[in-house]
């Protein structure tokens, strides 16, 4: 699971008022996605699909090509939901604008901890705001998944990096059930969303704007 997720998790503008470059205008994607990691001081871009240690600190930083609010709750590797943002102890302004750049959480990183697993980030985009959980912490109904993430071993011979195929951003399937604690929130929301791979090693994720969009980032760790 993610540790200390509702201590610091404000979106932060890490630089509000710049103006974008006229291919990023042109960008379908609403969100660009770069997962960071802090190791003896640097900061360095991971792949989405890194499989992680306990003890790593990571964050996200989002580069926001979309006008309307930004909803992310995460399901632990322990099987307990919590709402990441936004919430009472980090903030209620979740509004994103476009051609700016957020960083979760803030100023803050994550410490990765818990059972071997993938936390699933589920991050809801919507044009208008949307009614928010009662309580920012749930226990998820029925039982935890048994799913553990498996090194790409044509990867991992080539450079010694442990990486899942499955981690990531990722659709929620047509059809599946939504955990209970999103179900009210997400409602309808679109599940149509289409990833692309970006050069600086983010990834771009676009959907429909007319309505919600829904979709997951699988975060991978493994213990030590």
């Amino acid at each position: 699971m993610i540790a200390h997720i509702l201590l610091s998790l404000a979106l932060l503008p890490a630089n509000p008022g710049q103006q974008p470059s006229a291919a990023k205008k042109a960008d379908p994607s609403q969100l660009e996605i770069t997962l960071e990691r802090r190791r003896d001081g640097k900061v360095e871009t991971m792949a989405p699909g890194h499989v992680f240690q306990n003890g790593d600190q990571v964050r996200l930083r989002l580069a926001s090509h979309y006008e309307g609010f930004l909803y992310v709750m995460d399901q632990g590797t322990s099987g307990r939901f919590a709402t990441v943002f936004p919430a009472v102890d980090t903030g209620s302004d979740n509004r994103l604008h476009p051609d700016t750049t957020y960083l979760i959480p803030g100023d803050n990183w994550f410490d990765i901890t818990g059972p071997a697993g993938f936390d699933v980030l589920y991050f809801l985009l919507s044009p208008a705001p949307l009614a928010q959980p009662t309580a920012a912490s749930f226990v998820a109904p029925g039982p935890i998944s048994s799913m553990r993430p498996r090194c790409n071993d044509k990867i991992f011979r080539a450079r010694g990096e442990c990486m899942d195929d499955t981690a990531g951003p990722a659709p929620v399937p047509a059809g599946q059930a939504l955990p209970a604690p999103i179900a009210p929130l997400a409602g309808g929301a679109s599940r149509d969303i289409v990833v692309s791979k970006k050069e600086n090693g983010a990834v771009g994720v676009g959907g429909g704007t007319s309505a919600p969009l829904l979709y997951t980032f699988r975060l991978a760790h493994q213990q030590q």
